[in-house]
C-alpha cells in the first residue's frame, strides 16, 4: 500500500519539481532561504499590508462620517469592494499569481503564500514569464484598484482623506519595492527586484522554471 507521505508527494503534481515544496532537509547547502521568500515569513505580510492600512482605515472613517448622501457612500464602498475582490481573487490570480512557485502545489485549492494566504487558485500554474498582455492587464488592473477612491474623494472635496490615502499609497509602493519585491520568488512580476545573481541561483535549482523562461528567450548566463 502506498504510504501517506508518498501519496502526499504525488498529490502536489508539478510542485514536487520545485524546491520550495520540498522538505528543508533537501535544501542542503543552499542559503537562498536567508535572502529570498522561499518559505512563508510573517514579516512579508507586515511589510505588504501595514502601509496600506495606514491610509485605508482613516480614509474609510472619513468617508463614513462625511456629509455625503448614504446612497453615494454605499455605491463607493460596494463598488470598491466588488472590484477589489474581483481583481485580487480572479483577475490578478490568473495573470500574475499563477506564475509564482507558491501556486505550483496542485493539491492545494487556495494559496499558502503568507501575503495571499487563502486566495482561491483560479487557473493553473505557469512557470514561465508574463506575456505582454498579462503585463498590461496587471498594470491597468492594479492602478485602477489602488487609485479607485481618489476621484470620489476629489468630487466630495474630502481633501483630508487624500492627505492620508495618497502618501500611504506612495509609502506602500516604496516599502513593497524595498522589502518584499527584493525577496519575492515570483520573478514574472513586473515589480520584482530580486538581484540577477540570486534569480539565476534559484533558477538553477528549479530547471522546470528555468526551461520555461529560456523558451521565451531569457538567458541566465
Amino acid at each position: 500500500m502506498e504510504s501517506k507521505s508518498s501519496k502526499k508527494e504525488l498529490d502536489i503534481g508539478i510542485g514536487k519539481e520545485i524546491c520550495i515544496w520540498q522538505s528543508e532537509e533537501e535544501c542542503g547547502d543552499c542559503d537562498l532561504n536567508s535572502t529570498l521568500f522561499c518559505r512563508p515569513k510573517i514579516k512579508y505580510l507586515v511589510y505588504f499590508a501595514g502601509p496600506l492600512f495606514i491610509g485605508i482605515i482613516p480614509t474609510v472613517l472619513i468617508v463614513l462620517f462625511a456629509s455625503v448622501l448614504l446612497l453615494f457612500k454605499l455605491i463607493f464602498f460596494i463598488s470598491w469592494l466588488i472590484y477589489g475582490l474581483f481583481f485580487f481573487n480572479v483577475w490578478e490570480t490568473r495573470i500574475l499569481c499563477n506564475h509564482c512557485p507558491y501556486f505550483a502545489n496542485e493539491s492545494q485549492k487556495v494559496l499558502h503564500c503568507v501575503i495571499d494566504k487563502g486566495k482561491y487558485k483560479a487557473g493553473t500554474y505557469d512557470p514561465g514569464p508574463l506575456s505582454l498582455s498579462e503585463k498590461i492587464q496587471f498594470g491597468v488592473g492594479g492602478i485602477l484598484v489602488m487609485t479607485f477612491p481618489i476621484p470620489f474623494l476629489l468630487i466630495w472635496q474630502l481633501y483630508f482623506a487624500l492627505i492620508f490615502y495618497i502618501p500611504s499609497l506612495l509609502l506602500w509602493i516604496l516599502v513593497v519595492q524595498k522589502k518584499v519585491c527584493t525577496d519575492c520568488i515570483n520573478f514574472a512580476c513586473p515589480l520584482n527586484k530580486v538581484p540577477k545573481d540570486l534569480m539565476n541561483k534559484f533558477m538553477n535549482r528549479n530547471p522546470i522554471i528555468k526551461e520555461a523562461w529560456e523558451k521565451e528567450g531569457y538567458s541566465f548566463e
